[in-house]
């Protein structure tokens, strides 16, 4: 994270151009730490493949004016320029103001922690201010926050405490534990520059957590909302947590070869791993049984895998599992579509909270 020696302004505004009304009230507030590695990951948006392009509501990938790569081997190859828009929030938004703006849908509108975070790199140029605006799908209204005296014409690396933001008028409370979110939103003025990258929506980190924050997000899965099949694809069942857990979990089926339990999580599309890759997720395993994780390539039929021998039985855990990838020839990265989890006897696995990321330095 680039270091910034600023102080920030925080402004809950009334959406109108300029973004900083002049009667609205005002949080000045010090810069919000990233943190370390997250509790989980809700949505993250790199520009890098174009698998979620659909879900882009406003902006344009580019391929100049980009910032330094954040991974270790892999270079940085887009970010994305604000388009025109208007204000997305039809209640107590100004529908005659115009704005350029990113907005991205992060489908399937995943349940908030009760400490969010939203961290982005941002190149701004025209204008000071920067309005982040988040709707809610449980509360169908927006909430916002407006970033001041922000510096001009460098990348910069910001993270805010979404729980921050609230309506235009002050009203609506913090966004909630298991609130639902959509729509993320970056507006500047009409008149300005502005061009976003490394979009990282997140649980901030527990309290004495020592894993760095990631480097690079690869894919993250979770189960809460969505169908499996539409938006996780795969071979698993979604069922509910047993208490005191809450929401939703992605369990274990026959495999259709020999009948042995499996996970198979299709990424929706081929994602490029880093020279140093990891895995990380929650395990609740039934019984005793060695769990083979498989990072897959099913058009070059291309794997990494490694066994876990000794995993925690009748209770939920954690693991996370390095993965060094070489390169491909021309320096090329190897890219993935599928993980794997396979069970060597009868037993029922349950996952969640998945992420596939480079760790951080």
């Amino acid at each position: 994270m680039t270091p910034m020696n600023l102080r920030w302004l925080f402004v809950f505004c009334l959406g109108v151009a300029p973004l900083a009304a002049a009667a609205a009230p005002l949080i000045l507030a010090k810069p919000v730490p990233q943190g370390a590695m997250p509790v989980r990951v809700h949505v993250f948006e790199d520009y890098e493949t174009e698998i979620e392009k659909r879900w882009w509501l406003r902006g344009a990938a580019v391929t100049t004016n980009l910032p330094p790569s954040l991974s270790g081997s892999l270079s940085n190859t887009r970010a994305c320029r604000a388009t025109p828009s208007k204000d997305f929030d039809d209640k107590m938004g100004d529908p005659a103001a115009r704005y350029n703006a990113v907005i991205f849908n992060p489908v399937p509108g995943p349940p908030m922690g009760p400490r969010t975070r939203l961290s982005f790199r941002y190149w701004l140029k025209g204008e000071e201010t920067m309005r982040v605006q988040i709707y809610s799908l449980s509360k169908n209204y927006h909430r916002q926050l407006v970033l001041a005296a922000l510096p001009q014409g460098q990348w910069q690396s910001a993270t805010v405490d979404m729980t921050q933001a609230r309506r235009p008028d002050g009203s609506g409370g913090p966004l909630a534990e298991d609130e639902r979110i959509d729509d993320i939103q970056f507006y500047v003025a009409p008149n300005a520059e502005l061009f976003i990258d490394d979009i990282v929506l997140y649980e901030a980190a527990a309290e004495k957590e020592e894993e760095l924050f990631p480097r690079r997000v690869i894919w993250t899965g979770w189960f809460d909302t969505g169908k499996q099949g539409v938006e996780w694809p795969g071979h698993f069942d979604i069922v509910l947590h047993q208490k005191p857990r809450t929401w939703d979990a992605a369990q274990s089926v026959p495999h259709a070869e020999g009948g042995l339990p499996w996970i198979r999580l299709q990424l929706r599309g081929a994602r490029a791993l880093s020279a140093q890759s990891a895995l990380f997720f929650r395990y609740h395993l039934s019984a005793e049984a060695k769990i083979t994780i498989k990072l897959v390539n099913t058009k070059t039929a291309r794997e990494h895998a490694v066994r876990i021998p000794n995993a925690v039985t009748g209770e939920w855990d954690d693991v996370t599992i390095s993965f060094p990838v070489p390169l491909l020839p021309a320096r090329q990265p190897e890219r993935v579509d599928e993980i794997h989890l396979l069970l060597d006897r009868k037993a029922e696995l349950r996952i969640d909270d998945v992420l596939l990321f480079e760790p951080g330095k």
